[in-house]
């Protein structure tokens, strides 16, 4: 297939390839809906009200894309009922610096969870995730991320749980 050569500006040639792209055919996949219950009131999900919300963008973004493996017709909700990070704010520290210790800093997510397929329930429970080891597990962690405690639970949780349906 001969290709047309045309002269355009660079910002009309940028929106006509993203124009192409988006018009391509998308990958099926199952979508996700995360929810917080009283995020005011969980035991540690941020100092503050802008870390809790960023705690919580993280947290769905983390469940967007590991529901995005789900086939087509899959929706995933999520609901958070408390949230604990792993490490505990120094108090004293003038930074607000997270440490990390071992058993009573360890990531703990609590949740409630309901798993669709084309609008008919497959899967409902609650959880309470929980990496006692956190700190000398290595597997699956990836430093490079915000929250790699909480997001090697989740993802472990998922392909444990969700491991049928994908």
């Amino acid at each position: 297939m001969p290709i047309a050569r045309l002269s355009l500006s660079s910002g009309f040639a940028v929106t006509v390839c993203a124009a192409a792209l988006l018009a391509a055919p998308a990958q099926a996949s199952g979508v996700a809906e995360v929810r917080f219950v009283q995020p005011e009131r969980f035991t540690d999900a941020g100092f503050g009200s802008v870390e809790r919300d960023r705690t919580q963008a993280r947290l769905t973004a983390q469940i967007e894309q590991l529901a995005s493996r789900l086939p087509d017709g899959h929706r995933l909700h999520v609901t958070f009922t408390d949230i604990d990070l792993a490490g505990e704010i120094d108090a004293f520290g003038p930074h607000g610096v997270r440490v990390m210790g071992l058993l009573p800093d360890a990531p703990r997510l609590a949740l409630r969870f309901e798993l669709l397929q084309d609008g008919q329930v497959v899967a409902r429970g609650s959880e309470e995730l929980r990496d006692l080891a956190y700190l000398v597990r290595r597997s699956g962690l990836d430093q490079g991320t915000a929250l790699p405690y909480e997001s090697r639970l989740l993802a472990e949780w998922f392909d444990q749980r969700f491991a049928a349906a994908r």
